[in-house]
């Protein structure tokens, strides 16, 4: 049975949260949501299953750093700090870009992101300062995942260590939704 935080993932290892349905019980409170990311995002790493046949993009579960985290002090802020969709709407979060992402949040129709364009978003436990877990995309060159509109997705901890990362299945699902290159406008 899939819990109201966890939902199965592609690769064998700690669940990613779930963030696009409403969980099938009551939310917890705000410490509870941030100790459950804390605790899955120290588990040990477990051997990864392959990345489906139908995406060349590769699927992995480690604790590698991420090769982006010593420029995550030079993104821009985009987006006001929010209540974010992602952890099953309990925490708060900020979208920062790099500059390859500048025309992120006001695409349009047609306009898509260079590969290289990244976005990160910041989930904060409700008045702390401190963020509990980090979501990233990564819009990488033409062919990493054409169904994905070629995004990679990263769960990372605070200090940008990799969790998970790929054409993460659960993180594509909500995205095709998006109404512009995979991209929604930020936290609501």
């Amino acid at each position: 049975m899939v819990s109201s935080t966890e939902a199965p993932s592609a690769s064998v290892g700690a669940p990613l949260p779930l963030g696009c349905a409403p969980p099938p019980r009551p939310r917890a409170q705000h410490d509870a949501s941030a100790a459950w990311i804390g605790r899955s995002l120290a588990a040990e790493p477990r051997a990864t299953a392959a990345a489906p046949a139908a995406s060349a993009a590769p699927l992995t579960s480690e604790t590698s750093t991420w090769e982006l985290v010593a420029q995550l002090p030079g993104f821009k802020i985009a987006t006001g700090r929010a209540r974010s969709q992602h952890f099953t709407g309990e925490l708060e979060a900020e979208v920062r870009i790099n500059a390859a992402a500048e025309p992120y949040p006001v695409l349009g129709p047609g306009r898509v992101l260079p590969s290289g364009a990244a976005l990160v978003e910041f989930h904060y436990a409700a008045g702390s300062s401190e963020p509990v877990a980090l979501l990233a995309m990564v819009k990488r060159p033409a062919g990493y995942d054409p169904e994905g509109g070629d995004w990679e997705y990263l769960l990372l901890t605070p200090q940008g260590r990799v969790h998970h990362r790929g054409a993460l299945a659960l993180c594509k699902r909500c995205h095709a939704d998006a109404p512009h290159d995979h991209l929604f406008g930020g936290p609501r």
